[in-house]
C-alpha cells in the first residue's frame, strides 16, 4: 500500500510535508519567535537574533528518535491503516520492539493531544460506561485460581477488579470522549458530567443509579430502560436512547482484540486512540496522515 501511494514522493517532498506541518507560514525562532532565520549546511536553522539552533524535531516528539523523516512517514501510514506493530515490522524490515516503541510514542502524543481538545459537551449527550480487560475465563490458571482466592470473581459491574471501567459522554454531532475511573459510584461519573456536559443540555442515560439525581443539577435528563428491552422511544420529536455510545464501545472492542492483550500500563493510550479515530473518521486516510504529523512535529511533550 505504501509503495502504490509513494511513487511520486521523495525524500525532499517528505521534509516539506513535514517543515509545512511545523511552520504552516514561515519559519520562527523556537526560543525567541524571531523570523530572521536563516539555514545551515546540516538541514538545521540558526537564528540571527539569539543564536539558537534548531532543527524541524527540535521540542517535538520525534526530537530523540535515529528514524530518518521518511521512515516515519512511511510508518505513519501503517500506523493509519491500523497495522499492528508486528506486521508492520515485517514490511518495513525493522524490529518488532523498535516499530511497537514507535507506535507507543505516536498513541502517547495523540492521548497528550487528546486530552485538552475535548472540553464541553452540549446539546444531546449520551453518557454510558463499561469495562474492558479480559474475562475471567480467558485468564491463565494461577490467575484464575488466585482470583477464586481473593473472592474477586464477579460479573456485571461488580468485575471492576478483574476489568478496567470506563467512562464514556457521545454527543450527537459525532465526539466522543472516554476517561478511565476507578469505579462507577454516583459522585465519580457525577462530576465527571458536571466538569464536561453544559447546563440545560438533554443527557440521556441507562437506569444505573449513579445517574439519578442529574435532573436537580440542572440537566434535562431522560432514561431508557434496557431491563424493560427499551432501548428507543421519542419524546417531543426527540429521540432518547444511548445507541451511539453504545455503538462506539462495540468499535472501541472490536478494535482491541487485534493486539492480543494489553499492559494495563499501556490500555489508555490504545483507547485513546480509538478515540481519536473515532472523532476524525470523516477524514481520508492522507488527511488523517497529516494530521499525525502535525500532532508530532508541532507540539511535544513539554507543552502537556
Amino acid at each position: 500500500m505504501f509503495e502504490r501511494f509513494s511513487n511520486n514522493l521523495t525524500v525532499s517532498k517528505i521534509l516539506r510535508i513535514f517543515g509545512h506541518a511545523k511552520f504552516p507560514q514561515k519559519r520562527y525562532c523556537l526560543r525567541c519567535r524571531s523570523r530572521r532565520i536563516s539555514s545551515l549546511s546540516d538541514g538545521r536553522f540558526f537564528c540571527l537574533r539569539c543564536h539558537f539552533k534548531f532543527s524541524l524535531l527540535t521540542r517535538t516528539y520525534l526530537e530523540r528518535s535515529f528514524l530518518p523523516l521518511d521512515g516515519w512517514y512511511e510508518l505513519l501510514w501503517w500506523f493509519a491503516y491500523e497495522f499492528t506493530a508486528n506486521k508492520t515490522a515485517k514490511e518495513v524490515k525493522l524490529p518488532q520492539q523498535r516499530v511497537h516503541n514507535y507506535f507507543s510514542l505516536i498513541r502517547k502524543a495523540i492521548y497528550n493531544y487528546e486530552r485538552p481538545q475535548l472540553n464541553q459537551f452540549c446539546g444531546e449527550v449520551e453518557v454510558d460506561e463499561t469495562y474492558v480487560g479480559p474475562k475471567f475465563k480467558n485468564r491463565r490458571k494461577k490467575k484464575r485460581e488466585w482470583y477464586r482466592k481473593i473472592n474477586a470473581v464477579r460479573r456485571g459491574r461488580g468485575a471492576k477488579v478483574l476489568q478496567q471501567p470506563v467512562f464514556g459522554l457521545y454527543q450527537r454531532d459525532g465526539r466522543v470522549y472516554v476517561e478511565f475511573v476507578g469505579d462507577v459510584g454516583k459522585k465519580t461519573l457525577q462530576d465527571i458530567i458536571k466538569g464536561r456536559i453544559v447546563l440545560e443540555s438533554e443527557v440521556y442515560t441507562d437506569t444505573w443509579k449513579s445517574y439519578r439525581g442529574l435532573k436537580r443539577e440542572g440537566y434535562h435528563h431522560e432514561v431508557v430502560d434496557h431491563g424493560r428491552e427499551e432501548y428507543l422511544r421519542e419524546k417531543r420529536g426527540k429521540k432518547i436512547h444511548i445507541n451511539g455510545i453504545e455503538g462506539f464501545w462495540g468499535y472501541l472492542k472490536e478494535h482491541l482484540l487485534k493486539h492480543h492483550g494489553v499492559g494495563k500500563g499501556n490500555l489508555i493510550y490504545y483507547i485513546k486512540e480509538q478515540e481519536f479515530r473515532f472523532n476524525h473518521r470523516h477524514l481520508s486516510t492522507d488527511e488523517f496522515v497529516q494530521k499525525l504529523v502535525e500532532i508530532l512535529v508541532k507540539f511535544g511533550p513539554r507543552d502537556v
